[in-house]
Formats: structure tokens, sequence, C-alpha cells
């Protein structure tokens, strides 16, 4: 609805009790209905006591539309707080079709007041049309409060209650989705900490154990030098010692034979074994004394 935004320039001087709104709202839907009624049944009568009737409903009308338009603005002004964007627009609009529609009532008691004056078919008729526009605008109205009331819970106090309770629900997952965030947020910050710290522990010990092997490796290198040197030292003693056992092995297979020939003692040098002795040890034969013996003469 593109309607420009009037206001009504009105303060009252007290405040307005709430929850009273339905009240003026019903009789505004019905007194715009009981006019256009009478003034059907006026056609044809054509009674001045019927268009007085009906002149007095429409100032009791234009009392209720100012009523309900305090009693509307109260209440939407509880309850705005409480909806949503698209409740708060449509309350918007709510509001601004009622002002007008409080406009309209004086338009009506004007053009009823210009119909009893004129006398003439046309001022009745042109009443009667504006009449018509004004009860179907009020059954709009009325259609949109209540989509007001039954859809969106405006100024029930069930709804209300309920909403209550479904913000301070909401407030408590907020904050609770706060400190999660900052859990993990510290939580994030202490395992970054952790890998950094662990990475550190490894570089140094990796540090560490290269500088071990530099300083280790040069006394290795001495410790080995001299035992490469035995080692070395050792099978140059054993290949000396190899050519001298070949060497020494020639000489017994040559002496062996020299001292079997030099053994046996010569048949000749041996004395024959006395009798019953046949089989007498060869050691107990004593060579013979070869050494010449001189004999003295006289």
């Amino acid at each position: 609805m593109n309607l420009p935004v009037i206001d009504i320039p009105v303060h009252l001087p007290f405040d307005v009790p709430l929850l009273i709104h339905p009240i003026f709202v019903h009789f505004a839907m019905a007194i715009p209905v009981i006019v256009l009624l009478i003034e059907l049944v006026n056609i044809k009568a054509k009674k001045p006591a019927v268009s007085i009737t009906s002149l007095f409903l429409l100032t009791l009308l234009m009392v209720v539309y100012l009523g309900a338009f305090f009693t509307g603005k109260a209440d939407g002004s509880e309850a705005f707080s409480l909806l949503g964007s698209e409740a708060k627009e449509e309350l918007k609009e709510h509001k601004l079709l009622g002002t007008y529609m409080v406009y309209a009532t004086s338009v009506l008691f004007l053009f009823k007041i210009l119909a009893m004056l004129v006398k003439q078919n046309w001022s009745r008729n042109l009443f009667l049309v504006l009449l018509v526009l004004f009860i179907a605008t009020a059954f709009k109205q009325g259609k949109d409060g209540g989509e007001l009331v039954y859809e969106y819970g405006v100024n029930v106090k069930a709804v209300n209650e309920l909403q209550d309770r479904v913000d301070d629900m909401q407030y408590d997952i907020d904050d609770l989705k706060a400190e999660l965030k900052k859990a993990k947020e510290s939580s994030s910050v202490q395992s970054a900490d952790a890998t950094q710290s662990e990475s550190t522990k490894v570089e140094e010990s990796a540090t560490e154990d290269k500088t071990e092997h530099e300083t280790t490796a040069p006394e290795n290198s001495t410790d080995a030098t001299p035992a490469v040197k035995e080692s070395e030292t050792a099978a140059g003693e054993s290949k000396e010692a190899e050519p001298v056992a070949h060497e020494a092995v020639p000489a017994t297979t040559e002496t062996a034979p020299t001292m079997e020939h030099h053994a046996p003692v010569p048949a000749e040098h041996h004395t024959p074994a006395p009798a019953g002795h046949d089989h007498a040890p060869a050691h107990e034969s004593a060579p013979e004394n070869t050494t010449p013996v001189h004999i003295p003469t006289h």
C-alpha cells in the first residue's frame, strides 16, 4: 500500500488502557453496515427521522473510529518490539489505513449533511457510493487486524509469554555460541602453541644430535686409526710368517732321511747273541769299539 503517511495530531491527556481495541473494532465494523441498511430503507420511506438516525450513527461512528485509532495505537506500540520484520510492516500499514478511515468518517458525515440539505437523488446516491466504499475498506481493515492477532499473535498473552521464552532461549543460545567460539579459538591457539613447541623441541634435538655427531666424528676417526694400523701390522706379520713356515717344511723333509741313514748300526759291528736269546733286543747289543788298542810289548 503506497499511501502518503499521515497522522492524527491529537495527544490524549491520559494513558489509554491496553486490550480494549477489539471493543471499538466491533462497533466500527457494525455501525457503517447499519447506516447503509437505514439509507436503503429510507429510499422508499423518505422520512426525515430515518435520515436523522443515520446522521446520529455517523457521528457515533466518528467517535468509535477515534477510539479504535488510539486504542490500536497503544496496543500496537506495546507489541511492536516483540514482532518480526514482516509483522511490523503489516502493523504499520494497518495503522496508516486506520488513520485514513478516521478522516473518512468525517467525509461521510459531511456528505450526509449535504444530501440532507440538497435533497436530490444524485447527492443521496453519491453518499451511498462513498458509504459502500467505506464499508469495503473497513472489512479489509478488519481482515488485516485479524491476521495480526491470529497469525502473528499481537497482544495475545500466551503468544507473548511463549515469545518471551523463545527470546530468552535465543539469548542463551547466542551466549553459548559465543562461549563455544571463544573455547574453539583458545583451543586452536593452544594446539598451535603445542605444535610450535613440539617442532621447536624436534629442531633442538636434531641440532643437538648433529652437534654430537660432529663432535664424536673426529674422536672415532682418531681411535680407529691405531686399530687399523694394528690390523695392518698383524696382517703384515701373518704374511711374513707364512713364507717361513713354508720354508721350514722342506728342511724337515730333507733331514729326515739323514737321520734315518745314520740310525741303524752296521751288521759287521754287532756281536753274536748268546744261545737261548735269539730275539734279544737291539738296544742290548753294544756297538763294536773300533778304537785301536795299543798292546805293549816287552
